[in-house]
């Protein structure tokens, strides 16, 4: 059964198991550099405030408590972990955590009422994004909804800890025809699934390989990286809504099996779009590739509340953007069709938009919503278009 959860504004009214938490400080933004790692990796890690080790102990009795119970006890309890363990509230409320937020998804947050408490299995998951409650929405760009981890332990590799492809937030897969809501990454058998095919160790790290190859191709396997959430107790992570990630398994040798790993994943989505701010000039000092260059500068621009400065181009180059379109590679289309929104270039986006395949489009539409209003007009008539995709 599918259904719709409201969001209501965060700071969200106590219950009736926890006090009104006291009046909040004015909170300055997330540093510029905090920023930038977050649009370029598509997560940010936010430490356990000081002193807040109590509360986090509190929290994983809790947990451990209500997964006591029985394996279908967090499913049973879904969305009503905070009621089930107020606590949390505590870890919402950090000034860390709170800082981060506003500064990806601006002030006036939400918090989604969609939450619930994980617990690592024997099970590997595939690299996939998730669905939005077993529905599918155009995967966005631009920041407008995050999930927060919350991990109320230390946290180590043998419990199987959250894994993130880390800058994959910005390309996906075709998902037209599939049933699942998720986009899920496929190895080169072609199968796809939620999980990872039983066997060795060995097996299941190259079919994960493979379906991450197939994603970036070995030419940009370099632009993202598998990253295992290995985090103290009480750290939160803060991710892009598209980002791709999956569970990985606890291991159950050598030694004694290795305990559970609880893990809290809150939804939170932005209200309004960015208002204008003060030009921002920090950066980090590591180069960045040039396929993401044209991504991160409209990220950037549309935080500020802005637009990217139009870019002149010259016809050949416009040419070979208008052909990248139709390359085999996510990567290169997506480049191509930023590039393409930064001059202004219509009419390839135009093309592509209403092509067969559904790549160019999706492609095609990034680079649409990089040129801004401008394309309005051009798209205004495509809303009658006999084609669902491209209405």
């Amino acid at each position: 059964m599918m259904w719709h959860t409201p969001a209501v504004p965060y700071p969200a009214a106590p219950t009736a198991h926890a006090p009104p938490p006291p009046p909040a400080p004015p909170l300055a933004r997330t540093p510029d550099f905090a920023l930038e790692q977050f649009l370029r990796n598509g997560y940010l890690l936010i430490p356990p405030a000081p002193g807040s080790r109590q509360l986090h102990s509190a929290i994983f009795s809790k947990a451990a408590a209500i997964n006591a119970k029985g394996p279908e006890e967090t499913w049973r309890l879904a969305d009503n972990v905070l009621n089930a363990i107020p606590e949390l509230h505590g870890v919402l409320e950090a000034p860390g955590a709170r800082q981060a937020l506003r500064s990806v998804l601006g002030e006036g947050y939400m918090l989604h009422a969609h939450r619930h408490l994980h617990v690592s299995s024997w099970h590997n998951q595939m690299w996939h994004k998730d669905s939005y409650w077993g529905l599918r929405k155009v995967r966005r760009h631009r920041p407008r909804w995050c999930m927060m981890l919350y991990y109320p332990q230390d946290t180590v590799l043998s419990m199987g800890p959250t894994c993130v492809l880390a800058g994959s937030q910005y390309w996906t897969k075709d998902t037209e025809g599939t049933e699942a809501g998720e986009d899920i990454l496929t190895p080169n058998s072609g199968h796809e699934s939620m999980f990872v095919p039983p066997g060795t160790p060995q097996y299941q790290a190259s079919v994960l390989n493979e379906a991450k190859l197939n994603y970036t191709s070995q030419q940009y396997a370099g632009l993202v990286e598998d990253v295992a959430l290995v985090v103290p107790a009480g750290s939160c992570v803060l991710m892009h809504y598209d980002l791709f990630h999956r569970a990985s398994a606890r291991q159950l040798e050598p030694g004694p099996d290795a305990p559970e790993r609880f893990m809290v994943k809150f939804q939170f989505l932005r209200t309004a779009e960015p208002p204008p701010l003060p030009c921002r000039t920090t950066v980090l000092p590591s180069a960045v590739h040039p396929q993401i260059d044209p991504i991160l500068d409209d990220v950037r621009a549309w935080l500020h509340g802005a637009c990217p400065a139009v870019e002149p181009s010259s016809a050949s180059t416009e040419a070979a953007d208008a052909e990248a379109l139709n390359s085999n590679c996510e990567v290169d289309r997506v480049a191509a069709a930023y590039r393409l929104g930064r001059c202004r270039a219509l009419s390839p986006l135009l093309a592509a938009l209403a092509a067969p395949a559904e790549a160019p489009a999706r492609a095609a539409a990034y680079g649409l919503a990089a040129t801004g209003v401008r394309a309005a007009n051009a798209l205004t008539p495509l809303l009658e278009s006999n084609v669902p995709r491209v209405r």
